[in-house]
């Protein structure tokens, strides 16, 4: 099978919006057509499939829109985008069919590997508060990097020290919201690798426990 150039893909994407296809159907369309892992775009680093793997959707779907802004409703881009609140439920549920199996199977890592890894070390910081609230040691509360120890055997600096050592970035300055997604995807391979299976599953649901917590009070769908 060949794959189509994004400059086609991008084409039929105006050619389906101009035509009075919705715009976020036909977005997801061209997801699943979507051949490149990532690219450089006027000076603009675009990641979609982390560490090979995870499909930041969120994040294509911002590169597609660059091509079509001129076509489609900028308040339910932004939307979109901004609060990950698509315009359509149907074209929501029915995400797995128009973006195909593999992307859909890529998306879901993406969820377990970012989004609810990044709900790990909260959910993990409100039960290590709990039991000190529930000990009486309210003049000891938990920390963030007692949370990250707990999970991943380190502080948050040792592991960002560690990932940037692992990966050849610079050990000063900043991360990127790319760079942030991939230090936590890669947080996640991490904790698969060193933990037990139950510890694994236990410390999971916490995080989509807080996750489900969050999607429902924005308004979002769940998992």
């Amino acid at each position: 099978m060949t794959l189509a150039d994004p400059a086609t893909i991008i084409a039929e994407l105006r050619e389906r919006i101009s035509s009075g296809h919705e715009w976020y159907g036909s977005m997801l369309h061209a997801v699943s057509e979507w051949p490149l892992t990532e690219e450089e775009l006027d000076g603009e680093r675009y990641v979609y499939l982390l560490d090979g793997e995870a499909l930041d959707l969120i994040r294509l779907c911002e590169r597609l829109y660059v091509a079509v802004a001129d076509l489609v409703p900028e308040e339910e881009v932004i939307a979109l985008i901004a609060n990950d609140r698509p315009p359509s439920d149907s074209a929501y549920a029915d995400l797995k069919a128009l973006v195909g199996p593999e992307k859909y199977r890529a998306y879901l890592t993406f969820i377990y590997g970012v989004l609810v890894e990044e709900m790990v070390v909260h959910a993990v910081l409100g039960e290590l508060r709990k039991r000190r609230r529930t000990s009486g040691l309210t003049q000891y509360d938990a920390q963030l990097d007692e949370a990250y120890s707990y999970v991943y055997g380190s502080t948050r600096t040792e592991l960002v020290e560690l990932y940037r050592r692992e990966k050849g970035l610079p050990h000063r300055g900043s991360m990127t919201l790319t760079q942030m997604k991939e230090f936590t995807y890669w947080l996640f391979k991490m904790r698969l690798r060193n933990s037990d299976k139950s510890r694994v599953a236990s410390d999971t649901k916490r995080a989509l426990t807080v996750l489900h917590r969050y999607t429902a009070a924005k308004g979002k769908p769940t998992l």
